[in-house]
């Protein structure tokens, strides 16, 4: 279990629609159980998350911390390291760490079968994946060249989404 403190906040002040009985849902999904211990609260958080699980998380932390963000002790909810070693955790370093994760995904995604979505999720058509190109702060996919049946066709939009489609040849 990860581990997130928000100090100075007691339980009894969180408030988001996305906390039921002490538990962040998404998608009827429980994310992180909620304890108080005195003026703060611990966000024990299932650390088998997929990436926009735990990005929606950070972005309900941010908001219910807005303007007191050094009261956030995140020591025991650390994600993974950095391609330059450092520490990525929820809050410190988590641009970069989602960069370097989806560039790692993209790179094993060259020349396999994918879709590639547009920010609401629909489909800009699908193919063996050519080429990309990223935007780095913040990160996102801009363009991508995919290999369809009728040639290559390259999408752009401000924030594409490739997806393996598990098909092989």
């Amino acid at each position: 279990m990860l581990i997130l403190k928000l100090m100075g906040t007691p339980l009894e002040q969180i408030e988001s629609e996305h906390i039921k009985n002490k538990t962040v849902m998404m998608n009827y999904k429980a994310l992180a159980t909620l304890k108080g211990t005195g003026s703060e609260v611990e966000f024990h958080i299932d650390p088998h998350l997929d990436l926009e699980e735990f990005q929606f998380l950070r972005d309900m932390i941010m908001e219910l911390s807005y303007g007191n963000e050094a009261a956030i002790d995140e020591r025991g909810c650390q994600l993974g390291y950095l391609e330059n070693g450092e520490k990525a955790f929820l809050i410190k370093n988590w641009e970069e760490w989602k960069a370097f994760l989806i560039k790692a995904k993209l790179r094993t995604l060259e020349g396999q079968n994918v879709q590639a979505l547009n920010p609401v999720g629909e489909e800009l058509g699908s193919g063996l994946l050519a080429e990309y190109k990223i935007k780095e702060h913040p990160f996102s996919i801009t363009s991508c060249t995919l290999i369809t049946l009728f040639g290559e066709r390259t999408f752009e939009a401000d924030n594409i989404k490739i997806v393996p489609t598990n098909q092989f040849g």
